[in-house]
């Protein structure tokens, strides 16, 4: 797997695992979402239903899609990915495999209508700001249409604040979440008033933040963010 995948770092790699088949268009980007998703187990959880709902925002070319289809035989999916390109491989994806999942070719927000967007192919697309547009469906919209939502992953680079907190009263519908939180460069750092929220609305959360070697002397920046957090909230009361 990372021999293949470093062999076509900027290219298109297609890789077999767990029963399945899944296409990459960037064998750096598969080999780092593969290690996340697949090795570390970073979604993992353990549904008190046969049939848990799964909403993925963010899904890029879909490898939780595929995982979660894997492990959770009566789970039902619903996977948002505002970039057209990772929404063609990740409808391929679910495609292939014969998987019943609802793909959404659009970005998670605060609005219905469209929103500017910058892609770059890999993992570091971001509402908000560049020259395309794409479609915008409001969250919190979609959520009261549904009765519960046993897992809400989402990584949509740094819109995630005003998103949830547009979903505030939605939220106790939701019984675990996963948020990348994103801290944009030069601008007021916001986690507290976000962890307050999630404390609001009935999660306890943890924190992970992997900094690397000697943070204050190698302060890392990426893609335009200067700090990134994985929060894993789970719900413990009602809010």
């Amino acid at each position: 797997m990372k021999k293949e995948c470093a062999s076509k770092k900027e290219k298109s790699v297609t890789v077999f695992f767990e029963g399945y088949v899944a296409e990459g268009n960037n064998g750096e980007s598969f080999l780092y979402q593969y290690e996340e998703i697949i090795r570390r187990k970073s979604y993992d959880f353990n549904p008190d239903n046969n049939s848990p709902v799964i909403w993925v925002c963010g899904a890029n070319i879909g490898l939780e899609v595929l995982h979660f289809n894997s492990k959770y035989a009566g789970a039902k999916i619903r996977a948002y990915e505002p970039d057209a390109q990772l929404y063609a491989i990740l409808k391929s994806n679910i495609d292939r495999n014969d998987f019943k999942v609802e793909a959404v070719n659009a970005a998670v927000s605060d609005f219905n209508g469209e929103i500017a967007f910058s892609a770059d192919g890999k993992l570091g697309g971001k509402t908000g700001v560049g020259s395309m547009k794409v479609k915008a469906v409001r969250l919190k919209d979609e959520l009261t249409a549904v009765q519960r939502i046993d897992l809400l992953i989402m990584d949509i680079e740094g819109a995630e604040t005003a998103v949830l907190t547009d979903c505030r009263n939605e939220l106790s519908k939701v019984k675990n979440l996963f948020v990348e939180w994103h801290s944009p460069e030069n601008e007021k750092q916001i986690l507290p008033a976000l962890l307050q929220l999630l404390s609001d609305s009935g999660f306890r959360y943890r924190l992970n933040n992997n900094l690397g070697v000697s943070p204050f002397e190698n302060p890392v920046t990426e893609n335009g963010f200067d700090a990134m957090v994985e929060i894993y909230a789970v719900r413990t009361s009602k809010p």
